[in-house]
């Protein structure tokens, strides 16, 4: 950019050409021409301003305005031409695409995002769009380039969905060394990307993204925090990151690369290395602590003209660059001290003063914008500089909008901005003629001016421009303006930077919703199934849909199935497993298909493993001798049926103590007719699972003390010595009564080997299994014939649980239904089912079945009480346990018979047989006086009578019989 400083130059002698032809001039030892004049001439401002006025900045980018370029600055580009640009200081940056490629079929996508047209010192922060990546070292590349995954945000955070080892996210950052090598992963990975690609002097970031339609809604905007260039120190020649303006602006000066190139022989060394030691200087803050003086922090765009670029960097420190005897010079950001003091005897010509500018260029109050760390590096009004004594005297608010773009710091631009306003509020300016004493002044100089009609007596200001004059004598022209010491005064006045605070989304913030979960049953072809409910909901108007996806957790290796994505907020799976745990997770969507994090809830299936409902309006009827139950149907859809079980307490019934009457009344019944017995009827529903209702709903019957005509025929008791046939049942007595009762697990000195190396407790037996059945067969029953009998049984059993206290039991104490200290009693875990068998001939035997309060045909009876439980310590025990056999009353008789003559008297025979005979009524007719009758060889199946008259003959007569016994004998 060598040419960029000749036109420059080339500008200031064409000038004086014009004015001042070739010539040569002879004074004394001095020689003048026309280089020699450009030379002097060229002692005038080249950038900066005494009074920094609003401006309209040209814009990188073809945009319009300081605020859109910032803003840009993050924004990742993609366009055939970029321009080349130079970080100083440090700032958040994107920056033109240079490579973009998928691999793997479509499977990854590489790209490579140019940051920097130089070496940068460092990386700070990366971000995806505004969301700052946490990375974690992954190793190195063959070159040396550390590789980077990210493990925050979690969104970012993931293994690739091709599940091939690697993640969605690698980052790689190369600094653009001159002599950096090509990724040696890229050109690994891309056939289009060789090892001649090495990009050197540029730095950039190089980012492999797996595609994944959760994580990505397109590419996304990445950018960096940078610490820029690495820049020569002139104080002490060395080379190392720095953001001291006047060094900032000797670098991009002599920049042979990305600046201006001008030759250091050009540039008065001093000037910037006073400024470089005036910027290190640290001032203190309101807040406390300290800070440098001025910092430069920005970006040198190469699209941007020469001199704007200079003044970008100027505002930095308020400062002045001019070009004076063939040098360039720096002064600004500080008040100077006069060198030099002029009166009426050093004016030539007469004096020019402006006393006041124009109203359309004087503020009260300087605002603008800069670009901070303070405000995710976006554009942003600093706190506006005010002087309330500026604003009475010109009766309102005069803004000044004064931007900052080399500015990070808000306390910063406050001293800058009261500079601004400041200098501007010096209002008189004087042109004047001087003698040559004025010859030693530079831009940027103070002097002290005295003129008594004037009315100044070394007033202070400040020289703006200088030029050397030929006419009759030598002079000097100065354009002077008011300058004072307050100018730059600042006492830790600063506000404090209050950010926007605006509440806008953006389009990456998603809030993970509310999710609630609940499930219940529905008919589905006259099957119940359990549906799982899941509702979502979220507080933010973005949210335009929900995903959600659920994970049964009871099976091994099971992943997430989708339940959906809609707009709508409430999801369903059906057929949901009853008693499963499943994870449950949702997240929202927002319009622009951005995805937030999971909300995870467990939830745990009811569905057909909560109880059936109890059943209500229960009732017993007594009609015939039968008992007729009735019921409301209960309404819960995973309804089986129903069981009823009767004991005969009265007072203190218990569904454990209770025998099964009806095992299963199927639905949709409501009613069931069993045998009448005194006690209570107990009943319980039971779903599909087998589960029963929590409580049983229950009816005592009382039935009236009538007699039935019902005789004894054998009575069988087993208690208390229950004498049968036992399998894994066994007699113990506790308390004093003897109990029948199930073998759950052996006795400790039943199992083999030494008790003491059983598992568990001693005192519960072994490690075998527990009987889930016992049986207990009465001795047989033979009734003396083949009759029709009424078989009763008595049956009192209660349930054992050794384990009944909640210390005692296994697992969770507080999982066990009912009362914790054990005194639940609607246990149904337990039973003693009777089981009838037949015979006619004690050899040939129905097979058992069902025993029900009946009437059964046969002479042999084997009655067997089967003991049974589902639970792991209950068992059922029997305390009394008998049969009663019963035949009801029969009578049977015949009239009108003739007793006939015969001496062995009239045989009659009962068909069928009795049991036996219990009274035998005769009523005779035809009797003459003495008449009477004998009775002999009575028994269950017929008598002998005889007949005879006074004189004790046999005589005939006609008679009438009953007789009343019970039983009714039966060939088969």
């Amino acid at each position: 950019m060598g040419s960029a400083v000749n036109t420059i130059l080339s500008v200031l002698v064409i000038a004086v050409s014009v004015m001042y032809p070739p010539l040569t001039l002879v004074a004394g030892a001095l020689q003048f021409n026309a280089f020699y004049f450009a030379i002097v001439v060229g002692a005038t401002m080249v950038a900066g301003a005494l009074s920094v006025k609003p401006k309209i900045k040209n814009s990188s980018l073809q945009q319009a305005s300081y605020q859109t370029q910032t803003a840009n600055r993050s924004t990742m580009l993609r366009q055939p031409i970029i321009s080349r640009e130079t970080i100083y200081g440090q700032t958040k940056k994107s920056g033109g695409i240079l490579f973009i490629e998928t691999s793997d079929n479509n499977k990854y996508v590489h790209m490579i995002v140019q940051v920097a047209s130089h070496e940068v010192q460092s990386f700070d922060e990366v971000y995806f769009n505004d969301e700052e990546l946490t990375l974690s070292s992954a190793g190195n590349d063959e070159n040396g380039i550390a590789r980077f995954n990210v493990t925050a945000p979690s969104t970012y955070a993931t293994d690739s969905i091709y599940e091939d080892g690697r993640k969605t996210v690698r980052i790689k950052l190369h600094k653009g060394s001159n002599d950096q090598l090509a990724d040696a992963d890229l050109v690994s990975e891309c056939e289009k990307w060789t090892d001649e690609h090495r990009l050197r002097g540029i730095a950039y970031i190089y980012v492999r993204l797996a595609y994944d339609p959760d994580v990505f809604q397109g590419i996304p905007n990445i950018s960096a925090v940078i610490k820029g260039k690495k820049i020569l120190d002139i104080r002490d020649s060395s080379t190392a990151f720095s953001s001291n303006p006047a060094l900032v602006l000797y670098d991009y000066l002599t920049d042979q690369n990305l600046g201006l190139g001008i030759d250091t022989v050009n540039i008065d060394t001093a000037s910037f290395t006073s400024l470089a030691n005036l910027c290190d200087t640290t001032v203190s803050l309101s807040a406390g602590g300290t800070e440098k003086k001025y910092e430069s922090h920005g970006i040198i765009f190469s699209d941007i003209a020469l001199m704007e670029n200079i003044d970008n960097i100027l505002t930095s420190f308020i400062g002045t660059l001019a070009y004076s005897n063939g040098k360039f010079a720096l002064s600004g950001g500080q008040f100077t001290s006069p060198s030099v003091s002029l009166d009426e005897s050093d004016f030539v010509a007469e004096l020019k003063l402006v006393a006041k500018q124009s109203r359309k260029d004087m503020f009260n109050t300087v605002k603008g914008l800069f670009t901070s760390d303070e405000s995710n590096w976006q554009p942003t009004d600093y706190p506006m500089v005010t002087s309330s004594t500026f604003v009475e005297g010109d009766g309102e608010v005069i803004f000044a909008d004064i931007d900052l773009p080399f500015t990070k710091s808000s306390t910063m631009a406050q001293r800058l901005a009261k500079i601004v306003l400041f200098k501007n509020r010096q209002q008189m300016s004087l042109s004047c003629k001087v003698s040559m004493k004025a010859f030693t002044l530079q831009v940027g100089d103070t002097v002290q001016i005295s003129n008594t009609r004037l009315g100044f007596d070394n007033k202070i200001f400040e020289v703006a421009d200088w030029s050397f004059s030929l006419s009759r004598e030598m002079t000097i022209e100065l354009s002077l303006q008011e300058t004072a010491s307050s100018v730059y005064n600042w006492s830790a006045e600063e506000t404090a930077f209050s950010l926007d605070n605006t509440t806008l989304p953006r389009t990456s913030d998603v809030s993970a919703p509310s999710i609630t979960v609940v499930d219940e049953l529905r008919t589905f072809a006259e099957t119940p199934l359990a549906v799982l409910i899941v509702t979502c909901s979220s507080n933010q108007g973005t949210t335009n849909e929900f995903e959600v996806e659920a994970q049964n957790t009871n099976i091994a290796g099971s992943e997430f199935i989708n339940l959906g994505k809609s707009r709508g907020n409430v999801f369903e799976l059906v057929n949901a497993q009853d008693g499963a745990i499943y994870n449950i997770r949702a997240r929202s969507v927002n319009a622009f298909n951005v995805y937030s994090s999971f909300t995870t809830i467990q939830h745990t299936v009811v569905g057909k493993t909560a109880p059936p409902s109890d059943v209500t309006n229960f009732s017993v009827n007594i009609i015939n001798g039968m008992a007729e139950l009735s019921w409301t149907p209960i309404t819960d859809l995973d309804l089986s049926h129903y069981v009823v079980r009767h004991t005969p307490d009265t007072t203190s019934p218990t569904f454990e103590e209770g025998m099964i009457l009806a095992e299963k009344v199927s639905k949709p019944a409501s009613t069931v007719s069993l045998p009448a017995r005194n006690g209570t009827y107990m009943i319980k529903a039971i779903d599909v699972l087998g589960i029963s209702s929590i409580n049983s709903t229950k009816s005592v019957v009382i039935l009236n003390d009538i007699d039935y005509n019902f005789n004894v025929v054998s009575t069988s008791t087993q208690n208390p010595s229950f004498s049968g046939t036992k399998s894994d049942v066994y007699v113990v007595e506790r308390a004093g009564v003897s109990y029948l009762q199930l073998l759950t697990g052996e006795l400790f000195d039943d199992a083999s080997g030494n008790f003491d190396s059983q598992s568990g407790n001693f005192d519960e037996g072994g490690s075998t299994e527990d009987n889930v059945e016992g049986t207990y067969d009465f001795p047989v029953i033979d009734v003396g014939g083949i009759f029709t009998s009424r078989v009763t049984i008595n049956c009192d059993f209660t349930r054992f649980d050794p384990t009944s206290l909640f210390d005692a039991f296994g697992g969770n104490f507080d999982a066990r239904e009912g009362l914790f200290d054990g005194s639940y009693s609607e246990f149904d875990d337990i039973n003693v089912q009777i089981k009838i068998a037949t015979s006619n001939d004690n050899s040939s035997y129905t097979a058992y079945r069902n025993y029900v309060l009946g009437d059964y045909k046969a002479r042999y009876i084997k009655l067997r009480a089967i003991l049974t439980t589902t639970g792991l310590t209950s068992a059922p025990a029997i305390s009394t346990l008998s049969a009663t056999v019963d035949m009801p009353d029969r009578t049977f008789g015949d009239g009108t018979i003739s007793s006939g003559t015969a001496s062995g008297g009239k045989v009659i025979t009962y068909s069928p047989a009795f049991k036996e005979v219990q009274a035998l009524g005769i009523s005779a007719s035809n009797l003459a006086t003495g008449d009477f009758y004998e009775i002999t060889n009575k028994t269950a199946t017929g008598f002998t009578i005889k007949f005879k008259n006074s004189s004790n003959a046999v005589v005939d007569r006609t008679f009438d019989y009953v007789a009343k016994g019970y039983g009714n004998l039966e060939s088969s």
